[in-house]
């Protein structure tokens, strides 16, 4: 039996018995626990937040004016939306494959060196 079920039972018993003021102070007290049990609840869900936000944030590097993962190189990412509001947002090749735009903040950075960007593998070498 939980704390909250042995204190509903008691109020029951002096409801029961005519016991008015105690049972007042137990449904008071059933108030409370009730309050503090939401408040850890509250307080779990916030450190698991944190603990999440950490790990990512000990994931990213930043190279290239862009953030990527340091576990499997994932990215690039916006710099502005993470910095700002802590966002991954993947940017998207703007055209050049050297640039990359933010489809949430549309803001543009230079991912790759100009003289060497990404080639894709069926593109010849005479092509570029």
């Amino acid at each position: 039996m939980s704390l909250y079920d042995g204190l509903k039972d008691a109020a029951t018993v002096l409801k029961e018995a005519q016991k008015i003021e105690e049972y007042k102070q137990i449904l008071e007290g059933l108030d409370e626990l009730q309050a503090r049990q939401k408040k850890i609840f509250d307080l779990e869900a916030e450190v698991k937040d944190l603990k999440d936000k950490l790990k990512t944030k000990e994931n990213l590097k930043y190279e290239r004016n862009s953030y990527f993962t340091v576990d499997n190189n994932d990215g690039p990412f916006c710099s502005h939306c993470w910095d700002a509001g802590e966002k991954l947002v993947r940017t998207h090749p703007a055209g050049n494959p050297a640039y990359h735009t933010c489809p949430k903040c549309k803001n543009t950075v230079q991912v790759y060196p100009e003289k060497d960007p990404p080639r894709p593998q069926h593109v010849p070498e005479s092509y570029f």
